[in-house]
């Protein structure tokens, strides 16, 4: 399951580089005349929506993933001694406060480069504040995924087996 969480979190991040390349060529293509615009315009909303969607997907699916995975553990080491739960539990916190702020502030971004597509093709607002929401998008993607994949390769081994987690901790 993590590895499905993190290859759409690649995907996500993949989308939002191919979508910004994308309106590269929707801004030289409104200059060159309303047939191209329309259709590079249509190009780039039909590769926008499934990117939007696999960010949303991808990043609340990793903050339920480790609420779920957290329950399971913390059922799993219930008849532990108190001192041996302490680190798990400790550890379980740590995974959340790792993944929960760039997921959601990740999953914010997506919705923001959407809504603001939106405002720039209305010519509400200038395409700068399009363009400059999906770089931070990016980086905001890259933050989660980079934050995910350590979560995600410490939880797997904590779940695997809590009570020799808890041994090799207490070796380092």
């Amino acid at each position: 399951m993590s590895f499905a969480l993190l290859l759409t979190t690649a995907l996500a991040l993949a989308g939002f580089l191919a979508t910004s390349i994308q309106g590269f060529s929707v801004a030289t293509g409104i200059g060159a005349g309303s047939a191209i615009a329309r259709v590079l315009v249509r190009r780039h909303v039909g590769w926008a929506i499934p990117t939007v969607l696999f960010s949303l997907f991808s990043q609340s699916m990793v903050i339920f993933y480790f609420v779920g995975t957290g329950r399971l553990v913390k059922d799993e080491v219930a008849s532990l001694a108190e001192v041996d739960q302490k680190p798990i539990l400790a550890a379980l916190r740590r995974f959340k406060a790792q993944t929960s702020p760039p997921a959601t502030f990740a999953l914010a971004a997506a919705i923001a480069v959407f809504v603001l597509g939106a405002a720039v093709h209305t010519r509400t607002l200038p395409s700068w504040v399009h363009l400059a929401a999906s770089v931070f998008a990016v980086a905001l993607h890259l933050w989660a995924f980079f934050a995910e994949w350590r979560a995600f390769t410490e939880n797997n081994r904590l779940m695997d087996d809590p009570i020799a987690w808890v041994r090799e901790l207490v070796e380092r």
